[in-house]
């Protein structure tokens, strides 16, 4: 049995000794971080003593279990018991040496711990240069591991001042993420986990509700702000969507209201002239009657709204009522048309790469359903369900039956409390290229659901410990959820597979190991993926996962798109006067001089190298 075991940290690497056993052919040096949720060994293989593991150990103030264990020609072993160490803290550089790379700074501990709060400086010179990282969980937040079967997944908590209701909502606002509580009041949660709370709310008259004697009539607690939507207008400006209640002093109308966001630098400020676009009629006398309220943009002018009706069922198939349709809305004028009949409470509202609109949605106790909404379709509430309600709504004989409406894609039973949803778009799952993330409240989790078009494969959940009501995915990829009490809980990848000793460990599991959550390859250089250059310098002008345009044209299939030609979108003379089809090498050309490729464009130089250009044409490319 090895004995003497003794470890030591410096420059974030363990060094470990020991007295070496007669007859060991080789030694095996392991190593778990105490107190994970999932405290599996790692192990490295070496002929002697001493032996530097070379992944990312040695995190400032972690804890570690180290051993050894002797193995003889006959593989015979023999392990020494656990030492423990605190790796010492890492001492800050000079800040003038200090250079963050690669931006933007989202840095998050590997492997994350559970039960520490834990607020980090790690410094350390690469080639000369002094580089910083900065791993903050937010404010008392408590990091944690997920396994799931393809991905392990850290956690991060970011805690506000929150109301006393249920909703809310959230969105990315470049690397920010812009928070709406329930009662409407707005803040921006910054990458480095802080909170900034901006000045003026929703218009909601929700103190004229609170201060009303009937309050508890109207269903306060279920008064809410049910979605945000951001859409660029230019650089700086943005146009803010918000769905909401409106407390009207005699009933409670489902509302859709626009304002202005402008931002320079860090600063961010809301405009106080709001606007109606669209109320809902009619006006109902309870806040938990009108559900829903998902948006998605339907081209530059106009939004597309799922809305639902709950107790007062029979709207839901009234063609003079808005309640429980899916809407297409003209922001300009706030004229609406109704697509698709029979919505009970959509949760969540998506759109994939294929223009193929999902939708979530809760069932009457039991049947929570996934649909794929087309114009024309009829969902059947109140008139059939998987789930099942009492007397005045379902005749005995259709519960538990969808016949004769569009059935859903898939169907939850028992509800599992059916919530937001969105559509991977791989920057930092790729493995998850394309699946359904779909929310839960009473399941406390995430269920991933892997498809072929619109046929379900199958559904992973994810148990995340928390009700949960809004879902995004941030710039870099990470997903941001919004979770009951006003918490939101951040998911990135666990990059313990980048160190991995198995060829097939690294295979599956090290794509994309080294992107913008700062976790490195195991040789300690930096490499930045195509996926991530493409998140830092397109993806706040160019949509690749949907054909909507931004501020530039979406890139959807561009390779083999005649340059200067896709519908809806008006060209300089620059790019229409090109005679020819984009191809991987021409991106990588536009990309690396814009101004060369195409004299006259007003697109700017990215400032970035040949290989990095090369890497985000590869990128695009290939989805």
């Amino acid at each position: 049995t090895p004995t003497d075991v003794a470890v030591s940290a410096a420059n974030r690497r363990l060094t470990v000794a020991w007295s070496e056993t007669p007859g060991a052919t080789r030694y095996k040096v392991a190593i778990r971080p105490k107190n994970q949720l999932v405290p599996a060994w790692r192990e490295y293989t070496t002929p002697s003593s001493p032996y530097t593991i070379a992944g990312r150990w040695a995190m400032s103030g972690m804890e570690y279990e180290v051993r050894v264990v002797a193995v003889n020609a006959e593989g015979q072993s023999e392990r020494s018991a656990p030492v423990v160490i605190t790796a010492p803290a890492l001492q800050a550089a000079p800040a003038d040496t200090i250079s963050r790379y690669p931006p933007p700074p989202y840095y998050f501990m590997e492997p994350a711990m559970q039960g520490k709060r834990v607020s980090v400086q790690v410094d350390y010179d690469k080639e000369g240069v002094s580089y910083s990282a900065t791993a903050v969980l937010g404010d008392g937040g408590a990091a944690r591991t997920l396994a799931t079967h393809l991905y392990e997944l850290q956690s991060a908590w970011v805690s506000l001042r929150w109301d006393h209701a249920r909703g809310g909502a959230l969105a990315p606002l470049g690397n920010d993420l812009l928070v709406a509580t329930p009662w409407g009041r707005l803040a921006l949660v910054r990458p480095t986990g802080e909170v900034a709370y901006l000045a003026g709310n929703v218009p909601m008259n929700a103190a004229e509700l609170q201060a009303h004697p009937d309050k508890a009539d109207f269903r306060l607690n279920r008064f809410r702000v049910a979605d945000i939507l951001i859409k660029q207008h230019s650089a700086g400006r943005y146009d803010l969507f918000v769905t909401h209640h409106y407390f009207t002093g005699e009933c409670v109308r489902f509302r859709l209201s626009a304002t202005t966001l402008r931002q320079q630098g860090a600063d961010v400020s809301v405009s106080s002239a709001w606007r109606t676009i669209f109320d809902v009629g009619p006006c109902l006398n309870s806040a938990s009657d009108q559900a829903g309220g998902r948006m998605l943009t339907d081209g530059p002018g106009h939004l597309l709204v799922v809305i639902g009706v709950r107790r007062q069922h029979e709207y839901a198939q009234d063609p003079d009522s808005h309640l429980g349709k899916l809407v297409r809305i003209e922001i300009e004028t706030g004229r609406a048309e109704t697509l698709a009949f029979g919505l009970r409470n959509p949760q969540g509202f998506a759109r994939d790469a294929d223009g193929t609109l999902w939708e979530t949605e809760h069932g009457p106790i039991g049947g929570d359903e996934l649909n794929v909404l087309k114009p024309g379709g009829n969902y059947g509430w109140s008139q059939v369900s998987y789930g099942y309600r009492m007397k005045g709504v379902l005749r005995a004989e259709e519960v538990g039956r969808h016949e004769g409406f569009t059935k859903p894609a898939f169907a939850w039973v028992s509800s599992i409390g059916i919530s937001s949803l969105i559509v991977n778009d791989e920057r930092l799952f790729p493995l998850w290229k394309d699946d359904l993330l779909l929310a839960s409240l009473f399941g406390h989790s995430l269920f991933r659901v892997r498809r072929d078009g619109t046929d379900v494969q199958y559904v992973e959940r994810i148990e995340v410990g928390a009700r949960i009501r809004d879902l995004a995915q941030m710039p870099d990829g990470r997903l941001a959820l919004l979770v009951d009490g006003g918490r939101v809980l951040f998911l990135s990848r666990s990059y313990a597979h980048c160190a991995d000793e198995s060829q097939w460990d690294r295979n599956v599991y090290a794509i994309n190991c080294g992107d913008s959550t700062g976790a490195t390859i195991p040789d300690g250089a930096i490499a930045v993926t195509g996926a991530q250059l493409y998140s830092m310098h397109c993806s706040g002008c160019h949509n690749l996962n949907a054909k909507e345009h931004g501020i530039g044209p979406h890139l959807v299939g561009v390779v083999g798109r005649r340059i200067g030609a896709v519908d809806d979108y008006l060209f300089s003379d620059a790019h229409r006067l090109l005679d020819e089809v984009w191809t991987p090498t021409r991106l990588e050309q536009f990309l690396a001089n814009p101004k060369q490729f195409a004299p006259g464009t007003s697109k700017s130089s990215l400032n970035i190298t040949p290989a990095q250009a090369r890497a985000i044409a590869d990128f695009i490319g290939g989805n």
